[in-house]
């Protein structure tokens, strides 16, 4: 077997096929802005047939004077599990790179070195394949950021209703409360990005910029970025909270009576029941007063939240999300979330990515919680992935580099 050159469309095949296919391993990774002043290489394991067995996008870049960086930007298109096949890719890569003048080699494997189930339970564990990664002679750089160790995974392909039946209890309510006072998902087109731009804004440390490059090369159908948003009719939304109001109003009344006639005998429920009631018709009083102002003033419908995705083959990546601080109590993102994973489900689609979660997420005085509380109530899994790798391929050059590295510190 060997390395050898592959041409863009026999990699883009080849990728869109692989079990461990994601976006940083596509044509359209290479081309941001990020990547362009890299050396790109499309490679892959072939045998004398040239039948591919595994391969790997590779960004070339100059950290040094004569010292290159190699980055496999989320892995390598390879069944890691097979440990002969992974050790032969290892070595004939670093025979390749070697003479592509490459001093060391960079990836984050994307397979699931360890899954959680929503119960914080561990299902999964594959430590066994990052052992043997470390065999290899690959070592551990750690986490460049809190944020890339976990994602949370929906995979079903029983049904949609599954899906659903997996929310907790919170999230349910809030797409119910969400669906019942008019709330609407719509996709807009990329001329829109600076509206959902202004959203996402205090989310994110990314420019317009960097989101219109992203919309500009996902744009296939293979790998496309695609942009959401939820929308409130004001009139609509004041029409259905006086529905709600006087409907939690006559029932408040119905508890009342009841509470005052056993003033003498009140049990626990009953005691719940009054406050519960009291409660709701509290928040919906303020939401009235939101909802009477909202309908005097505007006209059209209002962006509440709005979502961004990108489709990788059969999964969709949820790439941001975010709302409107002065409608955070309609929980826009959450029907978002739902009516996108209906939508997709439909067509075919059997992995949502909810996203990133802090390495931290289940210390409750860690104020990235509600983060994690929010994408787990979704049902999900816990993706744990390994750290990042270094594999050594020019060890004199890496040596020195290293040596003179620490002295500059």
């Amino acid at each position: 077997m060997k390395i050898i050159n592959l041409n863009q469309t026999v990699y883009r095949n080849y990728a869109n096929i692989h079990s461990k296919r994601n976006f940083g391993q596509t044509i359209e990774y290479s081309l941001l802005n990020i990547n362009s002043n890299k050396r790109k290489l499309f490679l892959g394991l072939v045998d004398e047939t040239e039948t591919i067995y595994a391969a790997t996008l590779i960004l070339i870049h100059s950290v040094s004077p004569g010292v290159f960086e190699a980055v496999a930007p989320n892995g390598f298109l390879i069944d890691y599990a097979d440990y002969n096949l992974v050790k032969t890719f290892t070595e004939e890569l670093t025979k390749y790179l070697r003479k592509e003048k490459v001093t060391f080699l960079v990836t984050n494997p994307m397979f699931k070195y360890k899954v959680y189930n929503k119960n914080n339970i561990n299902i999964e564990n594959n430590e066994n394949i990052l052992n043997n990664l470390y065999n290899l002679n690959y070592k551990s750089l750690g986490y460049y950021s809190d944020f890339e160790r976990y994602d949370v995974i929906i995979e079903n392909n029983n049904s949609i209703n599954e899906i659903y039946n997996n929310f907790n209890r919170n999230t349910k309510r809030n797409i119910k409360e969400g669906i019942s006072l008019g709330i609407s998902l719509h996709k807009v087109n990329n001329t829109d990005i600076d509206e959902v731009y202004k959203v996402i804004k205090k989310k994110t440390t990314k420019s317009l910029l960097y989101y219109q490059n992203l919309l500009n090369i996902y744009n296939n159908k293979d790998n496309k970025m695609e942009l959401f948003v939820a929308k409130l009719n004001p009139h609509k939304y004041l029409v259905n909270i006086q529905r709600l109001y006087e409907i939690e109003k006559n029932k408040n009344e119905k508890i009342h009576n009841i509470f005052d006639a056993h003033l003498g005998n009140i049990s626990e429920k009953m005691l719940n029941k009054k406050i519960n009631s009291d409660n709701t018709i509290e928040k919906l009083k303020q939401q009235l007063s939101h909802a009477l102002t909202l309908n005097q003033k505007y006209k059209d419908d209002i962006i509440v939240g709005t979502s961004i995705v990108i489709k990788n083959n059969h999964e969709i990546y949820f790439l941001i999300d975010g709302y409107k601080e002065e409608f955070r109590c309609i929980h826009s993102t959450h029907i978002l979330k739902w009516a996108i994973i209906k939508k997709y489900y439909e067509l075919g689609y059997r992995i949502f990515n909810l996203g990133e979660i802090h390495k931290d997420y289940f210390d409750e005085s860690n104020k990235y919680h509600k983060q994690y509380l929010y994408k787990i109530g979704f049902g999900g899994n816990i993706i744990e992935y390994t750290p990042n790798l270094l594999l050594v391929i020019n060890k004199p050059m890496y040596s020195l580099y290293k040596k003179l590295n620490h002295k500059k510190k």
